[in-house]
């Protein structure tokens, strides 16, 4: 198969990491495999696959003729499945099907369960035309596919359920479950509203009231509210208690080094760092909500839920981890069995085989 993504950039994230490990799970299979980003340093070429339209912003107004015009060049109106991910690729990418002439198969995938567009009059229009134009929407959780078909009901009929997975290789496990003090909490996630820091922190605030030890907490990433945060820690008198990492290269040895992974997020269309936490042999904390409860479960095998909305339940939840730490290393254990569920390889086979289904539904 000759196969083309599409997506906004190829910074690190959610989307971003599952694109790649497509693109380079389909090349060890001896698929046709191409990226294009419609961000990045220059144009053209830049690696094995990788294609750069070199904007500086996913919203520049000239991304969809560049695109028009890159088509060609790139082989990409004569490939078998062009896929895309991410707003407004999504709707970029669904005017090319209009404007061009082409029998291949058009799948986008939904990694959200909520976004700025839902809920307006504007947006709703936006995405009942866009994904109207697909003949595949696949989503990366139950809970991405509920919230779009609640949004889009008309969409049902050509969803599916594919979820995000991770090389499990990469996490196996070397870290040692401490049994005492000093503990370490970490989250991975950039810093924007999504993520629920603000929350995080507070709960953070209480637990260091509550605990007679030593806790730290380490947020890893990057975003526009880094300001704002170190002065809510500031304002807490935390900080020499939370530390902000930024971009951090390798998760592998921050994972090792820390005892519980805290995911706050008010909304989260999968949670991939949570599964690479899980695969760390670490519990997890998250919020009870769409997406990541599926990861990591209801049943308190390897973590636990909390409302993203009460700090009171976070703080509640990271002490009872920490102060009984043979449930905390039993739940360790526990992600390490579920993760197992959330290969890339199993994404990967799971990816072509909705392909070929759908390309020999649509010879039938």
């Amino acid at each position: 198969m000759k196969i083309f993504q599409i997506i906004n950039g190829l910074q690190i994230g959610g989307a971003e990491k599952l694109v790649m490990a497509l693109h380079l799970g389909y090349l060890n299979r001896g698929e046709d495999s191409t990226v294009i980003s419609l961000t990045g340093t220059g144009s053209g070429w830049s690696e094995e696959g990788l294609y750069s339209l070199g904007l500086s912003s996913p919203y520049d107004p000239r991304a969809v003729a560049r695109l028009k015009t890159e088509a060609a060049e790139t082989g990409m109106i004569g490939a078998d499945i062009i896929h895309s991910h991410l707003f407004p690729t999504q709707f970029y990418t669904a005017v090319l099907k209009k404007v061009s002439r082409t029998d291949c198969l058009y799948i986008t995938t939904e990694h959200s369960t909520r976004n700025r567009r839902r809920g307006t009059f504007t947006g709703r229009l936006i995405d009942r035309w866009q994904y109207s134009v697909y003949d595949r929407i696949f989503c990366v959780s139950r809970g991405a596919e509920e919230e779009l078909c609640r949004w889009i009901p008309e969409v049902a009929d050509r969803t599916e359920v594919i979820y995000n997975g991770i090389d499990l290789k990469q996490f196996s496990v070397s870290r040692i479950s401490r049994s005492v003090p000093p503990f370490t909490i970490v989250s991975i996630g950039s810093l924007r509203e999504k993520k629920n820091y603000t929350k995080a922190i507070e709960a953070f605030s209480i637990l260091r009231e509550r605990v007679p030890f030593e806790v730290k907490y380490t947020i890893a990433g990057e975003g526009i509210l880094l300001k704002a945060l170190k002065e809510q820690v500031e304002g807490l008198g935390l900080e020499s208690d939370v530390k902000f990492l930024g971009h951090v290269e390798n998760v592998v040895e921050l994972l090792n080094d820390s005892d519980i992974f805290f995911m706050p997020s008010s909304s989260e269309g999968f949670g991939i760092a949570a599964v690479e936490a899980m695969a760390s042999g670490l519990p997890v904390v998250a919020s009870d909500i769409p997406g990541i409860g599926e990861v990591v479960g209801s049943d308190e095998c390897c973590g636990l839920l909390v409302s993203p909305d009460s700090p009171n339940q976070m703080a509640d939840a990271l002490q009872s981890l920490l102060q009984n730490r043979n449930n905390a290393f039993k739940m360790g254990t526990g992600g390490l069995e579920r993760a197992a569920n959330f290969s890339i390889e199993r994404t990967v086979d799971e990816h072509l085989r909705a392909y070929r289904d759908a390309l020999n539904e649509g010879t039938e």
